[in-house]
């Protein structure tokens, strides 16, 4: 062997987003002079380099030293605990002759976990459902647990499921269906605010604040179509004694003293025809009877199916994007199905970092390439906002949705150390996908 090369240390920890350096002693054994080119080995290659990676020139007999600088980055991909690596170091002229000091690198765990209650404000007259969205940005797993209450004790809620375990780097939802303790049968409607808390292991509970507006069984609008359905239907019961009734006696009168005569004679040279063929007119009226009843029965069913003219199934999307400052990145686009129409209802932005700069929500019409912007706002402005249409926002089949994210400035959470180096934004929208009804079978 004409090269030694050994690590200061072996065993190196640390957290992700910080540094650690370790010295490689490297020497020539050799008789003459030779130079170097330096490599690491296994898992932590992605995020360790070699100062310098090159070494020329190191004369027989002398030594000279690499530095070795490891610097995970503070996210879920990568995993907590320990990864064997190696810093392999070949001569130029005797590749055979490589030597490769080995070590562990062990990766400290990190917590980073978000909870958003979609939507923040819900609406009915028997109760409604929310969702809570859990996302995992540390690189160890999280078990959470899930409970509700509310300040009056008017409420009740299920949780479903109550605990649950979220892995690094993806989302899981909850279930938290309100349900008040009676109705509101007519009247103003009532505002029950409440909380769900949070809470993940090692970590403190998170309190996320919510709303259900209970609304009137009876709307207030009833009575009032209630008196005029009655105050028009005793207008056409007037307008049928005073006028309509008298004009169509005269008329029957008027149209029948002509034929009276007529009719007298054609009785008397019919009488004795009736009495031969009222044997046989008997059965046929029975079955005439029969058939008119089979038709009135069929009219009545015809007339009483009102077959659903369209299918309405409920969607709930979530947008994220993340992106380095003075940049500006779109997540994947949203495009409604074909043959569906989306009535868009809720829209919730989140910026939990509190970064600087924009977020725009757009639509493209199908075939079109002109972008209609449906929101444009400041990320300073906001950490949550929540947006609720009472007339939804009707996309037809084949409109694409994009959320944009221009980063200014990342933002400075407390106690995040170190503080994030890119922006890290969401919005979560919800609605209604309508499908045509398929066509009833003839």
């Amino acid at each position: 062997m004409t090269t030694t090369a050994k690590l200061d240390s072996a065993r190196v920890e640390l957290s992700p987003g910080t540094e650690a350096v370790v010295p490689l002693q490297i020497r020539n054994t050799g008789e003459r002079v030779e130079g170097y080119q330096i490599e690491v080995l296994g898992p932590p290659a992605a995020w360790t380099t070699v100062e310098p990676a090159l070494i020329e020139g190191l004369y027989p007999g002398t030594a000279t030293t690499a530095t070795v600088r490891f610097s995970p980055p503070r996210s879920w991909s990568v995993p907590a605990g320990q990864l064997d690596f190696g810093i392999r170091v070949v001569p130029f002229g005797h590749a055979e002759e490589a030597v490769t000091p080995e070590g562990v690198c062990e990766v400290l765990p990190f917590l980073d976990t978000t909870a958003e209650l979609l939507p923040r404000s819900s609406h009915g007259r028997s109760g409604a459902k929310h969702q809570v969205a859990l996302d995992n940005r540390g690189n160890v797993p999280v078990t959470i647990s899930l409970t509700a209450a509310d300040d009056g004790g008017v409420l009740d809620f299920r949780v479903r499921p109550q605990i649950l375990t979220v892995p690094p780097g993806t989302a899981e939802f909850a279930d938290v269906r309100v349900k008040p303790d009676g109705r509101v049968w007519r009247g103003a409607d009532r505002t029950m605010p409440f909380i769900v808390t949070v809470a993940a292991e090692n970590s403190s509970p998170v309190l996320l604040d919510g709303t259900h507006v209970q609304t009137a069984t009876i709307p207030r609008w009833f009575f009032k179509a209630l008196l005029a359905a009655l105050a028009l239907l005793a207008l056409l019961v007037l307008l049928w004694f005073t006028v309509l009734k008298p004009a169509v006696v005269s008329a029957a009168e008027s149209s029948v003293e002509d034929e009276v005569a007529a009719a007298q004679a054609a009785a008397d040279e019919a009488q004795e025809a009736a009495a031969a063929a009222q044997q046989s007119s008997a059965g046929a009226g029975q079955a005439a009877a029969a058939a008119q009843q089979q038709v009135a029965e069929m009219q009545d069913l015809t007339e009483n199916f009102l077959p659903p003219s369209e299918i309405l199934a409920p969607t709930m999307q979530r947008m994220t994007v993340q992106t380095g400052p003075g940049t500006s990145a779109s997540a994947d686009d949203f495009v409604v199905p074909a043959g569906s129409t989306l009535r868009l209802t809720d829209l919730v932005l989140s910026n939990p970092q509190g970064d600087f700069g924009r977020l725009v929500l757009s639509q493209t019409p199908a075939g079109s390439s002109d972008a209609v912007v449906l929101f444009d706002v400041a990320l300073e402005n906001f950490r949550d906002n929540d947006f609720h249409f009472q007339t939804p926002i009707v996309l037809p089949a084949g409109t694409t949705l994009t959320m944009t994210v221009q980063c200014r400035l990342p933002g400075t959470p407390q106690n995040l150390t170190p503080p994030p180096g890119q922006c890290d934004d969401a919005l979560v929208f919800s609605g209604t996908l309508a499908t045509p009804a398929p066509a009833p079978a003839p």
